[in-house]
């Protein structure tokens, strides 16, 4: 179907005005001479940004650890940067949440609020997935969705939460392309000039109908890349909590299983940033020790992969924070969902039982937007010095990778504990290419 069908009625009507038509008919012009159809691809983070896209919390994660405070912080710093699209349960809702930002003197005039219905915070992988136009245009990519693999696409909370990007698309008149493929944003990351970084375990894990070669095809036709490089798995505090106990007994927190955002991220589109964890930290902590071990082959890929162009990467190592741990217990909204689960190394939750779990924390789990560096920060009173140097490292690294940006620490704890960081709440939407000549 021609998408602008309008468009040719016009240019039929200026044919026929100038007697086009009422000699031999013109013959049609070659093939070659057609114009290319519109290219889109998904850009880079670090390229300009119309929005910013969130959405209200519905539960907390620990109760009495609200994640509203760190949206209300994002937002107050996205004003005079980015716009920023707000989704709300309903428009009495979104009346509270303007209230809310009066109240506490947060900015509001760039702030969008939608009734977009949605289960949770997790925009990076639920909400709509922006791909630019080389024209101008934008589209929207709609992947599948399976609550990372907790439950069937079929479920009501994976219905809810795939639905939200095709609700956004109705609401701004945007195209979607369509993928059976289950995949989430926070799975992928970019270099905005053809490829692409994401991991197999996950990827595996979601489809295991597909083989890799068709998958490798699927993002290519859908995302507008050149070359994907598949790394093999993730941090051991983001397995997915139905595997079962880590060492010591701890469990992980509704985590994705390996999302690349948690460890590999690109700065430029030849440098990437990659997690370390030391060989102190191996000795000192069996959890860290699995990272490493996995941290060890990613650096092999990288080393060994290209970009689109063939030409090798920039590795830049980056700290990983201390292993943060936390107990959870009946009313927690994460204990009170994955007390039920089946685990598969055998181990199980009694409801009254109090149990111990790792933050999914990171310092790549941030977000880069207009002029900005939306980064995590961990280090409290009490905490071990060696964390507190760690968080300055990694901010002085986060500083020189993105130079001429602000680089702002957040206390994200809120939303670790939920399985995921700042990146993972956000999701952003790229200027349309027209706008930013």
């Amino acid at each position: 179907m021609d998408p602008h069908p309008e468009h040719r009625r016009a240019a039929l009507a200026l044919a026929l005005m100038a007697g086009v038509g009422c000699g031999p008919a013109a013959e049609a012009p070659p093939e070659s001479a057609q114009p290319a159809a519109e290219r889109f691809r998904f850009p880079a983070e670090f390229e300009p940004h119309r929005a910013l896209w969130m959405a209200w919390p519905t539960y907390e994660n620990k109760r009495g650890l609200p994640t509203e405070p760190l949206q209300l912080e994002i937002i107050r710093a996205a004003a005079g940067r980015v716009a920023v699209e707000l989704l709300v349960q309903d428009e009495a809702e979104g009346a509270a949440v303007r209230e809310r930002l009066a109240s506490e003197s947060v900015p509001d005039a760039h702030v969008t609020i939608r009734a977009v219905p949605h289960g949770d915070i997790w925009m990076r992988d639920m909400g709509p997935i922006f791909l630019q136009g080389d024209r101008g245009g934008l589209r929207i990519a709609d992947f599948g969705f399976n609550m990372w693999g907790y439950e069937s696409p079929d479920s009501p909370a994976s219905r809810l939460e795939e639905a939200v990007d095709r609700q956004v698309a109705e609401a701004l008149g945007l195209d979607l392309v369509a993928s059976t493929l289950i995949s989430e944003g926070g799975a992928r990351e970019f270099n905005g000039a053809g490829t692409m970084i994401v991991v197999e375990a996950v990827e595996r894990q979601r489809n295991p109908d597909w083989s890799l070669e068709a998958m490798d095809a699927e993002f290519r036709r859908v995302l507008g890349v050149d070359k994907v490089i598949w790394l093999a798995e993730g941090m051991a505090e983001d397995e997915l909590t139905f595997r079962g106990q880590l060492p010591g007994g701890v469990f992980t927190v509704i985590t994705t299983g390996g999302h690349v955002d948690e460890f590999a991220r690109f700065a430029d589109p030849n440098t990437i940033l990659l997690a370390e964890v030391s060989a102190e930290e191996r000795a000192a902590d069996p959890i860290a020790a699995i990272s490493g071990g996995r941290l060890d082959e990613s650096l092999r890929r990288l080393e060994a992969a290209t970009d689109q162009d063939g030409n090798p990467f920039r590795i830049v190592r980056v700290p990983v924070p201390d292993s943060l741990f936390d107990t959870m217990r009946a009313g927690d909204g994460v204990f009170d969902y994955i007390q039920p689960l089946e685990y598969e190394d055998g181990s199980g939750i009694d409801p009254d039982e109090e149990i111990r779990v790792i933050a999914a924390a990171s310092y790549l789990n941030f977000q880069v937007t207009n002029g900005l560096v939306l980064a995590q920060k961990y280090w409290k009173p009490g905490l071990p010095e060696s964390l507190r140097q760690k968080d300055a490292e990694a901010l002085a690294i986060l500083a020189e990778s993105f130079p001429g940006r602000e680089i702002l620490p957040l206390d994200a704890m809120a939303v670790n504990l939920g399985g995921g960081g700042i990146h993972c709440i956000l999701q952003q939407e790229p200027v349309r290419i027209a706008d930013s000549r």
